[in-house]
């Protein structure tokens, strides 16, 4: 009798310890899955984060202004981001028959021969001037101009239906929103009335932001990403990219303007 209570008691212990043992093991997975479950929210996160980022420049709010994302960071990921940097060329039969452009129709120049061109309904005859090839009727838009070592340039958006003969104000009124640059320092937007700007760092690249339904024309120094000014409107017709090289000035002037394309 003893020896069979012995033999009992012997296996009551090792079912004990076994259920000890098994509890440890639950307990330890527990505490693993505990330590699992912020990594598998981080990756969660992280492929969300991969699969919107396509949208997260919409949704950024600025507070006055809303545009591209405004730190150093966006030119390394401005290819995967929405609007990214729009692949934009000149429009020849919208040129100043002073203006030349490169074969690429990427950069303009003002040349001192005035050539023979047809006198199309869409040239320029005063302004020195041309036009991007294409126009925007919805959407956002993103694009960006070299003017490093210019003395003055006029830039921005403007409404298919301006005056393109002989002289207008350049004001939002007559469906240009655009930037000035003079003698080198002079900066504005030519709003109604006109805003003087501050230069603080060297202006070598300009951005330009179209927001076409939220109704914003933006630009900002493309190095820093750094506003420089915003007009709001409501848009109801076509619009295009804007580009004024101004003459050369005997060679003091004479690069050109240059759209940027992504690499």
């Amino acid at each position: 009798m003893e020896e069979e209570l012995a033999t009992q008691q012997s296996q009551l212990e090792a079912t004990l310890k076994e259920l000890q043992s098994l509890r440890k093991k639950q307990k330890e997975a527990i505490a693993a899955y505990k330590d699992i479950v912020p990594l598998l929210d981080s990756l969660k996160q992280g492929m969300t984060l991969l699969a919107t980022r396509e949208l997260i420049s919409r949704n950024l709010n600025l507070g006055q202004y809303k545009g591209p994302i405004q730190y150093m960071a966006w030119r390394e990921m401005q290819d995967t981001l929405s609007p990214g940097l729009s692949p934009l060329t000149l429009d020849p039969k919208t040129a100043h028959p002073n203006l030349v452009l490169s074969k690429s129709q990427t950069s303009v120049w003002h040349g001192d021969i005035k050539k023979e061109m047809p006198d199309d309904p869409e040239r320029f005859d005063s302004s020195v001037a041309v036009l991007g090839s294409r126009g925007f009727t919805s959407g956002k838009w993103y694009w960006e101009v070299e003017v490093a070592k210019k003395t003055k340039w006029t830039i921005g958006v403007v409404r298919e239906s301006i005056v393109r003969k002989g002289c207008c104000p350049l004001t939002p009124e007559q469906g240009f929103w655009l930037l000035r640059l003079r003698n080198q320092t002079d900066l504005k937007a030519l709003d109604l009335p006109s805003c003087s700007l501050t230069l603080t760092n060297n202006l070598d690249k300009v951005g330009i932001y179209l927001d076409y339904e939220g109704g914003q024309v933006s630009f900002y120094n493309a190095k820093t990403m750094t506003h420089i000014y915003t007009f709001s409107n409501t848009f109801k017709e076509k619009l295009y990219p804007y580009f004024c090289p101004c003459l050369n000035d005997g060679g003091e002037n004479k690069e050109p303007l240059h759209i940027l394309h992504p690499q």
